[in-house]
C-alpha cells in the first residue's frame, strides 16, 4: 500500500504532465505537391488562357452546311497518374511549430491530385476571371517579355527592366495583378486539400510555394 506522501507525489506529477501536454502547441505542416500543382498550372493556363484569348470573337463557326457550330473548349494535353502519390518534389510547410507533431491533417482523397487542384480552382470564379483576363493580354505580355523590357520573377510575377510606356505599364500592372489572384487562389487549393481551414495565417505561410511554382511553369514556357 503507498503512503499517502508517495500517492500525492503520483498524483501531483500525473497532474503536472497533463498541464504540460495541454499546453504543447501541436505543430501543423502543409504538405506541398510542387510537381502536381506546375501539372495543375499547366493545364488551367492551356484551357481558360486559351478561351481568353478567344472571347470577343465569334463563338460559333458555320460548317460546309453553313450552319454554325459551337467551338470546342481545348482539351489539356496534361495527362495524371491514376493514384495520387507523394513525389520526391513534394515540400512541407511547417504553419505552426511546438512540442508534438501531428501528421493527421494530411489526408488525400482516393484521386488523382492534380485532378483535386484543378477541380477546386475551378470553382473559384475569380481566379478563372483572371486567366482569361490574361488570355486577352497574351500577345502583348509574350511581345513586351521578347523585347526584354520585363522578365519572369521568381515569386511568380513579372519584373520590368526598365521605364515602360503608357500601354505597356497598365499591361504589365493588370497582368501582375491577375497572377496574383491566381497564386492565392492556388494556395487556398492546397491549404484545403490539406484538410486546413482557409485562414489568411494559413494561405500566407503558402503563397510563397504557390508563386515559386507558377514562376517554374511560366519560365518553362518561355
Amino acid at each position: 500500500m503507498k503512503k499517502p506522501g508517495i500517492r500525492y507525489l503520483s498524483y501531483l506529477t500525473l497532474a503536472v504532465c497533463f498541464y504540460l501536454a495541454s499546453c504543447a502547441t501541436i505543430t501543423v505542416n502543409v504538405y506541398f505537391p510542387a510537381e502536381e500543382v506546375r501539372d495543375a498550372y499547366s493545364s488551367l493556363e492551356e484551357e481558360f488562357l486559351e478561351e481568353g484569348a478567344n472571347e470577343g470573337t465569334d463563338a460559333q463557326k458555320p460548317d460546309e452546311t453553313g450552319v454554325a457550330q459551337p467551338t470546342p473548349a481545348p482539351e489539356s494535353r496534361i495527362r495524371y497518374k491514376e493514384e495520387p502519390t507523394l513525389t520526391s518534389d513534394t515540400k512541407v510547410i511547417v504553419l505552426r511549430k511546438g512540442v508534438t507533431l501531428d501528421f493527421g491533417n494530411y489526408a488525400w482523397a482516393q484521386s488523382n491530385i492534380s485532378s483535386q487542384i484543378t477541380e477546386k480552382i475551378r470553382n473559384m470564379p475569380e481566379v478563372i476571371n483572371a486567366y482569361k483576363s490574361r488570355g486577352k493580354r497574351k500577345n502583348i505580355i509574350n511581345g513586351m517579355l521578347k523585347e526584354g523590357v520585363v522578365r519572369e520573377g521568381g515569386q511568380g510575377l513579372l519584373v520590368k527592366a526598365g521605364t515602360l510606356p503608357p500601354q505597356q505599364q497598365n499591361a504589365f500592372n493588370a497582368e501582375n495583378a491577375d497572377r496574383k489572384i491566381i497564386i492565392r487562389g492556388m494556395a487556398i487549393a492546397i491549404v484545403e486539400i490539406n484538410n486546413l481551414d482557409p485562414t489568411p495565417e494559413n494561405i500566407d505561410k503558402v503563397l510563397p510555394e504557390a508563386g515559386r511554382q507558377f514562376a517554374s511553369v511560366r519560365r518553362s514556357e518561355r
